[in-house]
């Protein structure tokens, strides 16, 4: 999604503030509405393309309103949006602990 510069490997400790959309746009609002497009992104990505589903008590609404908690607060790390994820949607061949 042409967010992060570094690969895989070397993102999980990358701040939010460091990923493209957030230092391209000026205002607290813009931020908002684009991360409100990310985590959609995200989400459609995750379920459509990935075959993921919700975990228990997980709605889409709120999967999308914790990814953008996460993708709004400067000083959260992508392995933080990452752990939000993980506990919204079960992927393929995931299991239950």
């Amino acid at each position: 999604m042409n967010q992060l510069v570094t690969n895989f490997e070397e993102s999980g400790d990358l701040r939010m503030s460091d990923l493209t959309f957030f230092n391209n746009l000026s205002s607290a609002d813009l931020r908002q509405q684009e991360a409100s497009v990310i985590a959609d992104q995200l989400d459609n990505i995750f379920r459509l393309g990935r075959g993921a589903k919700f975990e228990e008590g997980v709605d889409r609404a709120g999967a999308m309103d914790s990814m953008i908690q996460v993708l709004t607060d400067e000083d959260k790390l992508v392995k933080d949006l990452a752990e939000i994820v993980d506990g919204a949607y079960r992927f393929f061949r995931e299991t239950e602990n």
